[in-house]
């Protein structure tokens, strides 16, 4: 045989015996290369839970990264499978931070969705507070719903708004909360539509917020006139006359603190015909020619309100009015306005009043001497209302912090608000509830400012923070959703 033929055989063996280490070597380096990867994935995927925390980075912020570790989960047993990090992760053996993998996909996901939107802006904020117990059905709660509600339809979101769910008992004030902005906003449509579909029992709220929306704006009063023809109840009239109340009162204020009429607002919206003014006491003699304890109540907080005090107090006395609450109210409200601080400080211990005029009237005073900027002075007797008449009763507490924010969102310029970060968070308000009043009507205010991030996150995160003990979402369209759609 010739030598070159008996190489051949020599050779082939040799060639398969390389290109066969050859490629042990290759599924060796791949495979080493595919664990790489597959640790890669894992510390990275752990590391995101454990670092994008809750309290420290927003909602929409953790969201990317979670799902970014989801995803890489579902990379390593899709593509990693034989890994040694694979073969854990289907065992069971390892977590995404401290959640079992099961239940940060099917539970901490969606409830990290949740979250998400809750702090999208500030209404939905305040829907998930709202929401934080859905058998609740008091007044702070059905207060909170109001607002809600108010708010949605400043925002002209008459739909949403009036698909809110609420319980039966409870849908004339959602109707007339969306009525009242649509009323006082000239929204025709929304308010024609409302009235024609109202029931009878509905419309017994709503034409007494016609006619006193009709009464604010300053329409002719033949149109108020019209309106009486078909709807002269008693109801209708008291409204009426409460706008034209309000309005005077404004009108009249303004003239004696020079300020300019363009700069009145009024139940949201700024003054219209000003030329339009009213004799509320004729038109109560007109209304009411044999009396109504109403009607003397409006024209005794009027006059309060103007400064007359022994004016108010006469035509309370004459009526039998058996509360006098909102004629001192209205009086206070005369003194910071008129910068009688020293009259202010003293109309409490000086004047004979209830318990419990005694604790509104402190309120009102917390409240106004935040709007005129007086800071110090304000938080004083906020903290002496909480220590003497709150000190056993959180409910009470809540009430008069909430009082002294909405003195602080009317401050005037020199004073004015600016909502930081932890502004919301940090208000020592126990109450959901009453948090979410808080949120509505500064969302409300026209001179409302944000500096830095939205404060929503931390006010989630302050009511509901944590996954722990999560239960399964009610849908699994978006617990599927939440988990399994890409984190960009």
């Amino acid at each position: 045989m010739p030598f070159r033929t008996r190489l051949l055989p020599v050779t082939l063996a040799a060639i398969c015996t390389w290109l066969t280490a050859c490629s042990a070597s290759h599924q060796a380096e791949r495979h080493a290369a595919d664990v790489a990867e597959a640790d890669r994935l894992y510390r990275r995927a752990n590391d995101y839970v454990f670092r994008v925390g809750e309290g420290q980075y927003s909602y929409a912020y953790m969201q990317f990264y979670w799902k970014r570790s989801q995803a890489n989960i579902e990379r390593i047993l899709r593509s990693y499978g034989d890994t040694p990090v694979g073969a854990r992760l289907k065992a069971g053996e390892l977590k995404l931070g401290p959640f079992e993998l099961a239940y940060f996909k099917e539970r901490v996901l969606p409830y990290l969705e949740v979250k998400r939107l809750a702090a999208y802006d500030a209404v939905n904020c305040a829907i998930f507070l709202y929401n934080t117990d859905e058998m609740r059905w008091d007044e702070v709660r059905l207060a909170a719903f109001a607002r809600i509600i108010e708010v949605m339809s400043r925002q002209k979101r008459w739909a949403e708004a009036l698909d809110f769910p609420i319980l039966t008992e409870h849908r004339p004030l959602l109707l007339g909360s969306v009525f009242r902005v649509a009323a006082r906003f000239n929204q025709e449509k929304v308010t024609q539509e409302l009235l024609e579909s109202a029931t009878p029992a509905e419309k017994t709220v709503l034409f007494p917020l016609l006619g006193e929306s009709l009464a604010i704006r300053g329409v002719p009063r033949e149109d108020i006139a019209a309106l009486l023809d078909e709807h002269p109840e008693d109801a209708v009239k008291l409204a009426i006359l409460s706008g034209m109340t309000q309005r005077e009162l404004k009108i009249q204020r303004a003239a004696a603190l020079r300020i300019p009429l363009k700069n009145i607002i009024l139940q949201g919206g700024s003054l219209e015909q000003p030329d339009v003014r009213d004799d509320v006491d004729a038109v109560a003699r007109q209304f009411f020619p044999q009396g109504n304890a109403g009607a003397s109540r409006l024209l005794a907080e009027y006059r309060a309100a103007l400064g007359d005090l022994a004016a108010a107090r006469r035509t309370a006395e004459a009526a039998s009015l058996p509360d006098l609450t909102g004629v001192y109210l209205a009086y206070l409200d005369y003194l910071a306005a008129f910068e009688k601080f020293d009259e202010l400080a003293s109309f409490v211990p000086e004047s004979h009043l209830t318990a419990d005029q005694r604790r509104q009237c402190q309120l009102k005073i917390v409240e106004l001497l935040a709007q005129a900027g007086r800071q110090q002075e304000s938080e004083r007797a906020l903290q002496d209302y909480i220590k003497t008449s709150a000190a056993n009763s959180p409910a009470q507490s809540d009430a008069a912090m909430l009082q002294w924010f909405r003195g602080r969102m009317q401050a005037t310029e020199e004073n004015q608000l600016v909502v930081r970060e932890h502004t919301f968070a940090d208000l020592p308000i126990k109450d959901p509830c009453v948090l979410v009043q808080a949120i509505m009507e500064w969302s409300l205010t026209p001179n409302r400012s944000i500096r830095g991030p939205a404060p929503w996150d931390l006010v989630v995160t302050r009511f509901a923070g944590g996954f722990e003990h999560l239960p399964e979402p009610k849908s699994k369209e978006v617990q599927k959703a939440a988990a399994e759609l890409k984190p960009y």
